[in-house]
């Protein structure tokens, strides 16, 4: 449950949590995206390290498919005498949403032609084996310092799942706003705060932020679940390229030449069909024949064989039937677009008891 604090606010109440983190380590590792939570907490942070007369890890991960306004972004952040850029623009792999046949981005592939060229204080090589893959990534670059404390923008307020995940067990040193896993220490110090207190944060400090939300804001977006800054392919948020050629052509073009499926996505991706699985296509009588066609069309075979295999362990159910249209929809064959796919089961008399009451 949530208990309110009348006596303090969420901004002062961040302010002390984050003096507490520099008190306790020597490093704070501040993990940026351009996006407006990391923005707030990357200039919290920033404040205590002024303040203090130290430095603290600005961490990015360029995925290469990225806005050029969070690019922008990113170079105002890193550009500061009291911040240690982390910056890192390496070969990696990323699941391609929009094409049946460019299953991945080679972001930053040697011999590629790349979107643009990479930023002179980024880290642009790596001497030694590293995963190739966005979140192991993220983890091999944590173990690199356990001694380090991961500063993350995470809001519980975006939803229950994410309120769960950070308040439900005790982290380190019995802080519930944190979590340590193999040795991980990781935070979220803004993790009570409001869409609301965002954006007063950012405007009574006067803070450059990504301009690309202007513009969803113009166009009548959803302050609470559409307006999501993030890599242009990622398959939560690839229907921001209906709006790319709009919001930033030249990023378009770039894209479009740089990997498959653009333009198709693009074009398609607000139809009620292509992408999206929210209605049954009338020629079909069930979401089972639906899925059982394009689990025959979509995937070569190599991925089928992933589909069926994870399908066969999943309940035999419409709503299960219509959660996989989703996921082959758009080739989700590492399941990255997870659902939740526990049996629905209702104990009676709790059924009874609350249908009596209402």
């Amino acid at each position: 449950m949530k208990i309110y604090n009348p006596e303090i606010n969420v901004l002062d109440a961040t302010r002390e949590r984050i003096s507490y983190l520099f008190d306790e380590f020597e490093t704070i590792n501040v993990s940026i995206s351009s996006g407006k939570d990391s923005t707030v907490l990357y200039y919290l942070c920033l404040q205590e390290a002024k303040k203090r007369n130290r430095k603290i890890i600005a961490f990015f991960q360029d995925q290469e498919a990225e806005y050029a306004a969070s690019i922008e972004i990113m170079k105002i952040q890193m550009d500061h005498p009291n911040v240690i850029p982390a910056w890192y623009q390496v070969p990696i792999y990323l699941t391609n949403s929009t094409s049946y046949t460019d299953y991945f981005l080679y972001a930053w592939g040697k011999g590629d032609k790349w979107m643009r060229e990479k930023d002179p204080v980024a880290v642009k090589e790596i001497d030694e084996d590293y995963p190739p893959r966005f979140y192991e990534f993220f983890k091999w670059y944590e173990q690199k310092n356990p001694d380090a404390a991961y500063l993350v923008g995470l809001r519980a307020d975006e939803g229950v799942i994410r309120f769960r995940a950070v308040t439900k067990y005790v982290g380190w040193n019995g802080i519930r706003w944190s979590t340590e896993t193999d040795n991980i220490k990781k935070f979220y110090p803004i993790y009570d705060w409001g869409f609301a207190d965002i954006w007063k944060f950012i405007y009574d400090y006067n803070i450059p932020y990504n301009k690309i939300y202007d513009l969803m804001f113009m166009d009548n977006y959803s302050f609470y679940n559409k307006m999501r800054v993030s890599n242009l392919i990622h398959e939560k948020s690839y229907k921001c390229l209906i709006d790319l050629p709009k919001y930033e052509p030249e990023t378009y073009n770039k894209l479009s030449k740089r990997i498959g499926g653009i333009p198709t996505a693009q074009r398609y991706a607000s139809e009620k069909l292509v992408f999206n699985n929210k209605k049954l296509p009338r020629h079909y009588k069930t979401w089972k024949d639906f899925r059982d066609f394009l689990l025959l069309n979509i995937p070569v075979e190599e991925h089928r064989e992933k589909f069926i295999a994870r399908f066969e362990k999943q309940e035999n159910s419409e709503r299960i039937y219509q959660a996989q249209v989703g996921q082959l929809l758009i080739n989700d064959f590492e399941n990255s677009r997870a659902f939740n796919t526990k049996k629905t089961q209702y104990d009676k008399k709790v059924k009874e008891k609350w249908m009596n009451i209402l």
